[in-house]
């Protein structure tokens, strides 16, 4: 899996730091302030040569722009990208000059970039469906393409490991430039017919795209993990509220039928038993009130739904939906009980990193249900190992 070179920003912003969490220090404004909408500033910094901003090494150098770059406009094919960016050993840029919009990296990444990957839970037709609108979309919509070409490079750190850190880099420039043109849009002011399907596809990749890098972090403890979950699910509940608002919009569009079946699939009754000990322990709980015991009865409900559609051969095909759709729907008193570290919640939690574990073999996941299984038993303690039998069990099963 992959690591980060250090464990603590080096030059984060000042909002990061009173949080304590760590920045990806982009310039003018952090991803993780953008995506909260929180104020992002720098402390001042000494002029000199230590004052600028990294340039992009040899390899890159021909590939994506900074955060920071403009776009310019006139667009290819109307879809406007990013200059490219400046190596050290090219010549300045005459200021009447357009620069090109498209490079060869570019393309590879799109050509590179197979939506079925991306959306696995989809049938095959729904994903010619899907794939054909999203292009669609992001023709007309240059956040949606930025984060296509981000998640493709974030795909590519994964099958192509010896060039991690170099595709985890340009999947970051591209995930902030996308945030921050959306931000720069009238879309995010109002959502409307011609822009409903750009923005819940922008919404589900994004979304997929930050679960992704989240599972791939070796250099916390588990309460750090924890403490960036919760910020996941916060960024979350925003995206799908903005689906919410649109949804009558979203009705009248082309998404339709992709909404209709995602709904379908959400309203989807439990039917196995591999979760019954875990609510009989919950159930049985002194120490939960009754609304506790509600949300985490529903969390454990949708948790079934998933155990069903992995271990329970699903006609539906929506096999791995509650691997990415599991975090964002559980109720809100749930996600309390998780930051205030209710051993309940986390035990429960640790049947989310089974779901994990059995859909290892998606990019997205890889080898962190199994991680997130022994951090949450090694945090909890021995005196909750009958919550977590099950899961553990398993495990042990299919690492002898």
């Amino acid at each position: 899996m992959l690591r980060r070179s250090h464990k603590k920003s080096r030059a984060g912003c000042l909002e990061c730091k009173r949080r304590h969490v760590k920045c990806d220090e982009q310039r003018p404004k952090c991803i993780i302030c953008t995506l909260s909408g929180r104020d992002c500033g720098y402390p001042p910094q000494s002029a000199g040569p230590s004052s600028e901003s990294p340039t992009l090494d040899s390899e890159s150098s021909t590939l994506l722009a900074a955060p920071t770059s403009t776009i310019n406009a006139s667009p290819v094919a109307g879809v406007p990208l990013p200059d490219i960016a400046p190596g050290a050993s090219r010549a300045p840029q005459d200021a009447n000059q357009s620069s090109p919009e498209v490079n060869l990296a570019h393309m590879g990444l799109l050509i590179r970039f197979n939506f079925e990957e991306h959306a696995p839970e989809l049938n095959v037709e729904m994903h010619d469906f899907a794939s054909k609108l999203l292009f669609k979309c992001a023709l007309e919509a240059p956040y949606l393409m930025h984060q296509i070409l981000a998640v493709s490079a974030r795909r590519l750190a994964v099958l192509e490991p010896e060039r991690a850190d170099h595709y985890v880099g340009i999947a970051m420039q591209l995930q902030t430039k996308a945030v921050s043109i959306y931000n720069e849009t009238s879309a995010k002011a109002q959502i409307d017919q011609t822009n409903c399907s750009a923005l819940l596809l922008f919404c589900s990749l994004l979304g997929r795209h930050l679960l992704a890098d989240l599972l791939a972090r070796r250099d916390s403890d588990f309460g750090d993990f924890l403490d960036r979950f919760l910020e996941l699910l916060s960024i979350s509940r925003g995206l799908m509220a903005m689906s919410v608002a649109a949804w009558d919009l979203l009705l009248q569009s082309d998404i339709k039928h992709l909404v209709l079946w995602a709904l379908e699939i959400s309203q989807s009754i439990p039917q196995g038993h591999h979760c019954d000990g875990l609510m009989g322990l919950v159930a049985a709980s002194k120490d939960l009130d009754a609304p506790s015991k509600e949300a985490c009865l529903t969390a454990i409900a949708c948790l079934q739904v998933g155990f069903d559609s992995l271990l329970g051969g699903d006609t539906r095909n929506q096999r791995y939906l509650m691997v990415f759709m599991w975090a964002p729907a559980v109720p809100q008193e749930f996600t309390n009980l998780l930051s205030q570290r209710r051993p309940e919640a986390l035990a429960i939690m640790s049947y989310w990193a089974l779901l994990l574990h059995y859909s290892r073999d998606l990019w997205h996941v890889a080898d962190s249900g199994s991680h997130l299984l022994r951090s949450i038993s090694q945090y909890l303690g021995q005196n909750w190992e009958h919550w977590l039998r099950w899961p553990l069990s398993v495990l042990a099963t299919d690492t002898t």
